[in-house]
C-alpha cells in the first residue's frame, strides 16, 4: 500500500483523504479512542502493534459538537514507528518515496538539506508547509527508529494554547463556547492567615478591675451624700 500521509496531517477526520485512509486500514471514527487531557479532547488511533499511530485533537468549534463526531476533529500528528519489515510493508510510504526502511541520505533527497540537528537526541526536523517532520535516525544501525509528522496550523496551535494554558480557572460559559470540557477539580479549603494572628494577648490583672468599680462607687457615694460630707468638714474646721 502507497499512502502520503503528509497529505493526512492537519484534514479534519471527517474529509475524504481521512476517511479514505479508514477503509483502507478497515477502520472506523469508532476504532478511535477519546480521552481528555487538560480540558481538551483528544483521540488516539493505533495500527499494526503502535507501528502507525495518529494523534487527534478537537477543534475549537461551539458546543454543538459535544458528540465527539469526527467533524469534531482534526489530525494534529501522526507517528510512524519502525518495528518490523513486516510493519514497514504494510504501512507503506511516508512523505513520497520515503520509506521507514529508507536511509539517511534517502531522507535528505527526499526532504532536503535544509534541517535542524538535534546531537544529542538524534533527531532531524524539516518543515514542509504547515507540518513539521521530525526523523529519529540511528546512525550506528543505520536506520530510522521513528518519523513524527507534526501539524503546525494555526488551528492546531490555538487548540495547543489553550490546553497550556488552562489550569482550572476559565469559566464554564466560556468553556461551553469553546467547546471544551474543564476537568472535576478537588475542592481544597485553603487557611486564611489574619494580620492579627500572631500578635501577643495581654490580659488584665482581676484587681485592677477591681479597684476601678470601688473607686467609681466612692465618688457616685460623694455626689449623693455632698451636702452632709460638706456641713460635716466645716464643723472640723470650725472647731
Amino acid at each position: 500500500m502507497s499512502q502520503d500521509y503528509l497529505s493526512l496531517v492537519g484534514r479534519s477526520a471527517a474529509s475524504q483523504e481521512v476517511q479514505r485512509f479508514f477503509r483502507e486500514h478497515k477502520v472506523s471514527w469508532n476504532s478511535v479512542d477519546l480521552y481528555q487531557s487538560q480540558g481538551v479532547t483528544e483521540a488516539s488511533l493505533e495500527l499494526y502493534d503502535s507501528a502507525l499511530e495518529i494523534e487527534f485533537i478537537k477543534k475549537l468549534s461551539p458546543r454543538s459538537s459535544v458528540t465527539h463526531q469526527a467533524k469534531d476533529f482534526i489530525i494534529s500528528s501522526i507517528t510512524l514507528v519502525n518495528h518490523t519489515d513486516q510493519s514497514n510493508q504494510s504501512i507503506g510510504q511516508v512523505v513520497g518515496p520515503l520509506r521507514l526502511t529508507s536511509r539517511l541520505a534517502d531522507v535528505t533527497q527526499t526532504l532536503g538539506q535544509n534541517y535542524d540537528q538535534n546531537r544529542y537526541q538524534g533527531t532531524y526536523r524539516w518543515r514542509k508547509d504547515d507540518v513539521i517532520i521530525e526523523v529519529d535516525y540511528e546512525t550506528t544501525q543505520d536506520q530510522i527508529n521513528y518519523i513524527v509528522l507534526a501539524a503546525d496550523t494555526l488551528e492546531v496551535r490555538a487548540v495547543k494554547e489553550v490546553a497550556e494554558s488552562l489550569d482550572g480557572s476559565l469559566a464554564q460559559e466560556a468553556s461551553e463556547d469553546l467547546g471544551i470540557e474543564l476537568p472535576d477539580l478537588p475542592y481544597e479549603d485553603e487557611p486564611v492567615t489574619l494580620d492579627y494572628e500572631n500578635s501577643p494577648v495581654v490580659e488584665r490583672e482581676s484587681g485592677n478591675r477591681s479597684g476601678i468599680m470601688v473607686l467609681l462607687a466612692l465618688i457616685i457615694a460623694a455626689l449623693f451624700f455632698y451636702d452632709d460630707i460638706a456641713q460635716f468638714i466645716l464643723q472640723l474646721l470650725g472647731r
